[in-house]
């Protein structure tokens, strides 16, 4: 494939205190990819020092003007926002500026996506803690994308393997899940995980959902929420053409899901879902988002502070984050 052909995939370092800059470097320095084009978005002096750590030479073209970035042929750009920095790189601790760095380069390069300029965006691991922009602190990346994106109902769905899966309640104590688990609620995640499956290019979806119970409730002993909401929602999907089954004891249900059952997962709190996906493989999760107008995609992992800088930090997430925006972006790119 030629490389305009290509999906052109906007990433950026993530938060620069911690590994982001180290694993994109790597992901570069194995080569040209055949699925997509990169262009990196963020400072400049920042990734050639990236480069220096690792004993590499920095050899992508930079550009300080977008159209002349997006113009190249190259297999890799560079589009350096001139953010300044570098005397953060890789301190291994939060730090508010690294914070409003990641999240203007994350801006810039949804910006370029909107704009059509680039097909996908993947952005490396983010500190929650000291995310900010325009003096404005934020959670949770989720809430930029949403504002900037004018997504209000963006959410993220994960892809480990061949299973998907997506969660009720994500970062809240676990004393306020119930009250979040709703007939409502249920069956928009339901039809968020079937919206998923259907972008990925799975043409009959199966969805397995979780119960919030031991035992699915055993039939209201120890529990009601299966009977008055979970099941209501489910039978809800049914009826609009989902194919959804449940409630399923959340102890097996990945069982199932992992031997080929299902497709995607809902689950009703965050680690219900992310302890059995994460010891099935931790390292290998891709975190998507569904009602978004871009293609965004993220490793699972954090920052991981304790192996920065130290050239000991595993690309291999990052690179599968990339490959599952290209696989997303190409089919809109052939249709260009």
């Amino acid at each position: 494939m030629k490389n305009k052909a290509k999906p052109l995939i906007a990433v950026t370092p993530g938060d620069i205190t911690g590994v982001g800059p180290e694993i994109l470097v790597k992901v570069l320095l194995e080569g040209p990819r055949d699925d997509c084009r990169l262009l990196v978005v963020g400072d400049g002096e920042v990734m050639r020092q990236s480069f220096t750590m690792l004993g590499a030479n920095f050899n992508l073209p930079v550009f300080r003007n977008a159209d002349d970035a997006v113009a190249s042929e190259a297999p890799a750009v560079m589009l350096d926002l001139a953010q300044g920095g570098k005397e953060l790189l890789f301190l291994r601790q939060p730090h508010p500026e690294a914070g409003r760095l990641a999240a203007e380069a994350l801006v810039k390069a949804a910006e370029l996506a909107l704009a059509k300029r680039v097909d996908g965006v993947v952005y490396a691991p983010l500190c929650k803690e000291t995310l900010n922009l325009k003096g404005q602190k934020y959670s949770d990346e989720q809430y930029i994308l949403r504002e900037f994106l004018r997504a209000p109902n963006l959410r993220a769905v994960a892809k480990s393997g061949k299973v998907f899966r997506i969660t009720i309640a994500e970062h809240v104590p676990l004393r306020k899940v119930p009250d979040l688990i709703t007939r409502e609620s249920v069956l928009n995640n339901i039809e968020l995980m079937h919206e998923a499956l259907l972008l990925y290019g799975i043409e009959s979806p199966r969805i397995g959902v979780a119960a919030l119970n031991p035992h699915a409730g055993e039939h209201g002993l120890i529990g009601n929420e299966e009977i008055e909401q979970i099941v209501p929602a489910i039978e809800a999907a049914r009826a609009r053409g989902i194919d959804a089954q449940g409630p399923i004891p959340a102890d097996t249900i990945y069982v199932r899901a992992f031997k080929g059952q299902f497709d995607g997962v809902v689950n009703m709190y965050h680690d219900q879902a992310n302890i059995a996906l994460k010891v099935a493989g931790f390292g290998e999760i891709v975190i998507f988002f569904v009602r978004s107008p871009i293609i965004i995609t993220t490793p699972s992992h954090g920052t991981a502070y304790g192996k920065a800088g130290k050239g000991l930090a595993d690309h291999n997430n990052l690179k599968a984050a990339i490959e599952t925006a290209a696989s997303l972006a190409l089919p809109r790119t052939k249709a260009r």
